[in-house]
């Protein structure tokens, strides 16, 4: 569980979290080109966005406090900005949620399932050290989570990130300065328990003003194939906002107050979620993959694990649209 308050100075060999490559292994691995100029760069972009994580936005995790945090985030990064202004960015800001339906091509969906499910090297940053290399069915683990850099390289991914309408919406709801910060795939196994973020919590480590979007890649039709279940209009909830996970018994009568729901949805739909509301993922029944994306103002502290990418090394059909939201891609393109 995320500590609060504990600022630090970080080093070159420090990761951000389990599974990520620190900056001496991506040189060892020959992911990154080191160079005094290099080490430098990451150093003080690594130490201002560890800290603007674990000090300022963890400091407390009371809604009203970044609620004012944000606004001022928002001030000082976009002052002009006009956010929440339409229909569904007003509605998101007040639900904590929004469903695309289709945004993606099906087949693009499958393309990117087939990337994430091929035989590699699978970690879970819920346990370090834990390691699976091979096929995902070969492992019993709960989660298996993509490589990072593997992820952010993906034609696919690369892709899905380019969506003109998920950039549109975020960019609605965020600002013209939303920028892609961070992501995930992974692969949930059937275990018949539930396991870590199958419990309900809040996120309380990602940016001030910030969005998670879901790519489910399969169908997620039932509750057998382990959807997200969300309490919406929580996000400013002044209860049950400390650091812990909570159980059905504490929560049911606010999930009856509120209306919580599963999101079921089909292949080459998109969801829009503010995860500081409480949530929690569904133990599945059967194997499913999901891609999320996270989209912020500040950056995670994640961000610097990321290897830019030259513009001249993303899909040419891709360039163009990533050359004109070039804001939107600042932490993985240049």
């Amino acid at each position: 569980m995320t500590r609060f308050g504990k600022a630090m100075l970080v080093g070159l060999d420090h990761t951000p979290e389990a599974g990520i490559k620190p900056y001496t292994a991506q040189v060892a691995a020959g992911i990154r080109r080191d160079t005094r100029l290099g080490r430098l760069r990451h150093m003080a972009f690594y130490n201002y966005a560890y800290n603007y994580i674990f000090w300022l936005r963890t400091k407390s995790n009371d809604p009203f406090r970044l609620r004012k945090l944000g606004r001022i985030e928002r001030l000082i990064r976009a002052p002009f900005a006009r956010i929440g202004r339409t229909p569904r960015a007003a509605e998101f800001h007040d639900i904590d949620f929004h469903f695309a339906e289709k945004m993606l091509d099906p087949l693009l969906v499958d393309r990117m399932a087939a990337s994430m499910f091929a035989p590699q090297t699978f970690t879970d940053p819920y346990l370090p050290g834990f390691e699976h290399v091979g096929a995902p069915e070969a492992a019993d683990h709960p989660f298996l989570y993509m490589d990072a850099q593997r992820l952010f390289e993906d034609p696919a991914f690369l892709e899905i990130c380019s969506n003109p309408e998920l950039i549109a919406f975020c960019r609605e709801v965020l600002g013209p300065r939303a920028a892609f910060s961070w992501a995930w795939a992974w692969i949930s196994q059937p275990t018949g328990f539930a396991y870590q973020n199958q419990n309900w919590h809040r996120d309380c480590a990602e940016p001030l003003n910030f969005i998670r979007v879901f790519v489910p890649l399969s169908p997620i039709e039932t509750r057998e194939d382990g959807p997200l279940e969300l309490i919406p209009k929580t996000s400013g909830l002044r209860e049950f906002y400390d650091v812990r996970r909570f159980s059905d018994d504490e929560l049911e009568p606010l999930k009856q107050a509120m209306g919580a729901g599963v999101v079921l949805a089909e292949k080459g739909d998109v969801y829009f979620a503010n995860t500081f509301a409480l949530h929690r993922g569904t133990p599945p029944a059967r194997r499913r993959g999901m891609l999320s994306l996270l989209v912020s103002i500040g950056p995670s502290h994640r961000t610097p694990s990321i290897r830019k990418l030259k513009l001249r090394e993303v899909p040419e059909h891709l360039r163009p649209l990533i050359a004109r939201n070039r804001s939107f891609f600042r932490h993985l393109v240049h």
